[in-house]
């Protein structure tokens, strides 16, 4: 669906929802400017339409014992699609791999990967990174600090 077809309260209801999906849909209805029944038709159009994907919570990692987040950047030993297709269908399977991203450049994959610590990376690296499909070289990079994180988009 194309960006154009969003008013400028489709893109605030979208915007409020980014900051605060409980929100209650009087609340909602009042910072966009309507009443709820139309706020609310809103809503639902947006969710139809897939403007909205879903809810989620967000989690602090570290609360829950993943305090290590690790990118990776992998490069196949062959660009082929069944190469690309095999790798990806490996990293969507495992939970570590919260971001898996075909990338164009000297490498063929950006991975975001969290995990409880240095040790349990290097469990993944070993047992799932080196031993997925197609793998010739990997290249870790470990965050040492979260600087920003938010999952808004800036629409």
């Amino acid at each position: 669906m194309a960006q154009t077809e969003l008013d400028a309260i489709d893109r605030r209801i979208l915007e409020v929802l980014q900051r605060n999906a409980r929100i209650a849909n009087t609340e909602l209805a009042d910072e966009v400017g309507l009443t709820p029944a139309p706020c609310l038709r809103r809503v639902k159009r947006l969710e139809e339409l897939g403007f909205i994907a879903g809810y989620t919570a967000v989690l602090d990692h570290k609360r829950v014992g993943l305090g290590l987040t690790v990118f990776v950047t992998v490069t196949l030993d062959r660009q082929t699609k069944r190469t690309y297709d095999d790798f990806a269908a490996k990293m969507r399977s495992a939970h570590e791999v919260l971001e898996c991203y075909l990338i164009l450049g000297e490498r063929d994959f950006l991975l975001k990967i969290v995990v409880a610590d240095l040790d349990a990376y290097q469990r993944f690296y070993l047992e799932v990174l080196t031993l997925a499909p197609g793998v010739r070289n990997i290249n870790s990079i470990i965050a040492v600090n979260e600087e920003k994180r938010t999952t808004a988009l800036p629409i």
